[in-house]
């Protein structure tokens, strides 16, 4: 809560309060048995429940999964699965390709192993 709001609370707290000697007993009765019954009735809301995005206050309905979930984690796993299949293609050059490559090339391996390789490639 705001400064704001909380001013404005208890405000409405005092002002509440200062009517209370004005009510009769019986009234007093019935008002505290009807908010022991609606605090009987009241669900614990949880710590923690997911909302809607776009509509505050509107909760998800627990324990639901709409086909348009499904599709969603589906998508995300076809993606990260061809995201791991992509690199997996990427990397597949076996090592001993590779220092075949270096071993039958005219340069020398510690050219290769020089931070001024790239220079003279491009001269």
């Amino acid at each position: 809560m705001s400064m704001r709001e909380e001013e404005l609370a208890g405000r409405i707290v005092r002002r509440l309060d200062q009517g209370l000697d004005r009510i009769d007993a019986r009234t007093l009765a019935r008002l505290r048995t009807a908010r022991e019954t609606a605090l009987e009735r009241l669900e614990p809301e949880p710590a923690w429940s997911p909302a809607w995005a776009g509509a505050p206050g509107r909760r998800a309905p627990r324990h639901s999964i709409s086909p348009r979930h499904v599709l969603s984690v589906l998508a995300l796993a076809a993606m990260i699965s061809g995201m791991v299949y992509w690199q997996h293609l990427q990397h597949s050059e076996d090592p001993f390709e590779i220092d075949a490559k270096l071993l039958s090339s005219d340069l020398p391996i510690d050219a290769y192993l020089d931070k001024g390789l790239d220079t003279w490639l491009t001269r």
